[in-house]
């Protein structure tokens, strides 16, 4: 009998991470083609981007009220030492991504865009190594170089512009 709920339990939290990864395609796929959409009647995409970044903004700082009154504690409040270096770097590299690749649909296919957007694994491996998060082993290298080949193939004829 233990062994059946068991499998039941797995089963379910298979169907649900399923689910909730096909539903996480599903949104970016949708957002992708609605940027690309936008993109060719509002020529402003980093002010697009601008707006984006503030909504995002102010639905965070609404959800952490909303948590801090549920939950009755203080909320954590960072020093601006912390903020300059462990969250603007982020936030910055996170902007810069969301700004420029909605530029990008200015001048690229969504084809090009979403085979582009993969080498984001790249960065993160290479940032990895960088700030000490992961060590420098041979099977890391062969796997970032297979990635960057594999990239570099599937791109390759798509960046061939007829300028």
């Amino acid at each position: 009998m233990g062994r059946w709920a068991l499998d039941v339990a797995f089963v379910w939290k298979a169907v649900l991470t399923l689910g909730l990864v096909l539903l996480y395609y599903c949104f970016s796929i949708g957002i992708t083609f609605y940027n690309k959409w936008l993109t060719k009647s509002f020529h402003f995409p980093l002010f697009m981007t601008l707006l984006h970044l503030a909504v995002i903004f102010l639905f965070s700082a609404l959800s952490r009220v909303l948590v801090q009154c549920s939950s009755h504690r203080a909320r954590v409040v960072l020093s601006w030492t912390d903020y300059l270096r462990r969250v603007a770097p982020t936030a910055l590299a996170t902007a810069l991504d969301v700004g420029l690749s909605n530029w990008s649909f200015l001048y690229i296919t969504v084809s090009l865009y979403t085979m582009t957007k993969s080498s984001a694994v790249l960065f993160i491996l290479i940032f990895s190594l960088i700030f000490k998060l992961e060590e420098l082993r041979a099977a890391l290298v062969l796997v970032v170089l297979l990635i960057a080949g594999g990239l570099f193939m599937f791109t390759y004829k798509s960046t061939q512009f007829n300028v």
